[in-house]
């Protein structure tokens, strides 16, 4: 072939090629964008997030909102029926067996000591008389009965010292008033509990709750019917678990050791207004209760919830709702599932 004739065929067919060129690269610039499209679509959420007043906000568009199946309750005003719940743990007796069992063998020893200090007494003033009478008893054996005397009335101080030292340790541990009872051999408040028919309980008041401890309150554990506990005295040592302040209370009821117990306060004369938020309207979310409160035809507020006050599964709460609002009570746990999407993040865990 010619060389003229080769370039004649490149020239014929150049057009050609370019056009293809031109086709195929349209095609993949259309394909790229397409896929873009895609995944703008896969990342787009019906859920906007906005924070006002330091609250969560969403906005969520109508058709999520019907996909989610959402319903609103309106909440109503109502006065607490009942105190802040605390906590508490059933406590190891072993440790109270061993004061009560430390102190009945010391008392013993002293009850024996102070036999042997009279009898070692007596000996003495026989002697002393003996010896008086134209020394019918040795100036030895005079020796020898006021030895005897001197340590039996050593004795009974030693021994005095040690009984003192086992009440000052139950005190520190349980608090004057179980002192009390181990000093009490007859005490029936003890020997209940060393029977294991009532259990001893430590119940913790939060730091932020006044007044004085309830005589009485109502408890609930794991595995055992409601039941009542009854106020022993302020516990010299704190639960390390909840800080606050706390009491000792004794209950019959068949806890093991160890167990945690919930209890309820009474509300007392002066019962707090404020509403109850539903079961339903509870998500959990970082440890505490929340609910959503629907702010507009679009927007859903979530709110913090108190925890103190719970009610059958229900929330008493004062401060952060009011009468009248709309909680969201169903498809609270789909806005905050969409919420932690919009964030990019996980959810915790529905605890």
């Amino acid at each position: 072939m010619s060389k003229r004739t080769l370039l004649k065929g490149v020239a014929l067919f150049s057009p050609v090629i370019l056009v293809a060129l031109a086709v195929g690269g349209f095609m993949l610039s259309r394909g790229e964008q397409a896929r873009e499209a895609e995944q703008e679509a896969a990342v787009h959420s019906p859920v906007r997030i906005t924070l006002e007043d330091g609250l969560v906000t969403l906005t969520v568009d109508a058709a999520a909102q019907a996909a989610s199946g959402i319903q609103v309750r309106a909440l109503s005003a109502t006065e607490s029926t009942a105190g802040a719940a605390v906590y508490g743990t059933v406590m190891d007796l072993q440790p109270l067996a061993d004061l009560s069992s430390r102190y009945a063998a010391t008392k013993a020893d002293l009850d024996a000591a102070k036999v042997a200090a009279d009898t070692a007494r007596a000996e003495l003033d026989r002697t002393q008389t003996l010896y008086a009478d134209v020394q019918n008893a040795s100036l030895k054996t005079l020796q020898a009965a006021r030895s005897a005397s001197i340590a039996a009335t050593a004795k009974i101080k030693s021994t005095q010292v040690s009984l003192d030292a086992t009440v000052t340790a139950a005190r520190q541990q349980y608090g004057a008033t179980i002192a009390g009872w181990i000093a009490s051999p007859a005490s029936a408040n003890l020997a209940r509990l060393l029977d294991r028919r009532d259990v001893l309980l430590r119940v913790v008041f939060p730091g932020g709750q006044s007044g004085a401890a309830p005589a009485l309150l109502k408890a609930t554990g794991d595995g055992v019917a409601p039941f009542e506990a009854r106020l022993v005295s302020a516990s010299p040592q704190a639960d390390p678990g909840i800080q606050g302040q706390a009491y000792y209370y004794r209950a019959a009821t068949q806890l093991g050791a160890g167990a945690r117990i919930s209890a309820r306060a009474p509300a007392g004369a002066s019962a707090k207004a404020g509403v109850l938020v539903p079961a339903g309207a509870i998500v959990w979310y970082g440890g505490q209760p929340w609910a959503y409160v629907h702010t507009g035809k679009h927007t859903f507020q979530r709110r913090a919830v108190d925890a103190r006050f719970a009610q059958d599964g229900d929330f008493f709460v004062a401060d952060g709702f009011k009468p009248g609002d709309l909680v969201v009570v169903r498809g609270a746990q789909l806005l905050l599932s969409e919420e932690s999407r919009a964030q990019g993040g996980n959810q915790p865990d529905n605890d």
